[in-house]
């Protein structure tokens, strides 16, 4: 597998998951009335934020990961790089969107922060050398 297509595979799955995100804020919506806003419902809110986060960190990890493969960076750089970010992004969720693992928030926003800031010292090194 080429650094592209790894950067392909991790962009794909990760559009996947931002669609599932989706769903449940619509689903909530339904479930809860709620045409706009979060109608104060605490449920309602998690679905929201929990998409808007990921809205937030994923474009920037993502092209993070194109631009790598881009510039020759190696297939398992690219692999590594993108399973951790999902990885935080479902435990995120899990935490926040689902309340199921509490740690997961934490977790999510810590390793979400840690993909950034690695992607962006491999992006600096690669356009230095």
């Amino acid at each position: 597998m080429m650094p592209t297509q790894a950067a392909a595979l991790w962009i794909g799955v990760n559009l996947i998951f931002v669609v599932y995100l989706a769903m449940r804020v619509a689903q909530a919506r339904m479930r809860y009335k709620i045409n706009l806003g979060d109608g104060e419902n605490p449920e309602m809110t998690k679905a929201i934020r929990t998409h808007a986060n990921y809205t937030e960190y994923a474009p920037a990890a993502l092209l993070g990961l194109f631009v790598l493969a881009s510039l020759g960076a190696g297939t398992m750089i690219i692999h590594a790089l993108g399973g951790a970010f999902l990885f935080a992004r479902i435990a995120h969720l899990l935490g926040l969107g689902m309340g199921v693992w509490p740690q997961g928030r934490g977790l999510g926003a810590a390793g979400s922060a840690l993909v950034l800031l690695t992607t962006a010292g491999f992006l600096l090194y690669r356009a230095v050398i």
